[in-house]
């Protein structure tokens, strides 16, 4: 019974994730993208259609990227810093 449980489990999980991969995959469930090729050089003047998505589109997206690629590294520099560095005596 004890190896029955982790058996089933695993098929259920199996089942569930290659049904989520069967689903649509690869196919855009919005027509958003049809409009960023249609109308991105139009409405934000740059003819790098992945440059307007990213730096017009989704600025606020890459603004909180930005904030907290800034926050990570920072910590990571608080943490490998050695103790006493940096105070003047």
């Amino acid at each position: 019974m004890k190896r029955i449980v982790p058996i089933i489990l695993l098929l259920l999980l199996a089942f569930f994730l290659l049904s989520a991969i069967k689903i649509n995959f690869g196919q855009p469930k919005t027509g958003l993208s049809q409009y960023y090729l249609n109308h991105g050089v139009a409405d934000t003047g740059a003819l790098n259609i992945v440059t307007a998505i990213y730096l017009d589109y989704r600025a606020y997206d890459t603004l909180g990227e930005a904030t907290v690629f800034f926050a990570a590294a920072l910590g990571v520099f608080m943490l490998l810093r050695k103790p006493g560095e940096g105070e003047k005596d």
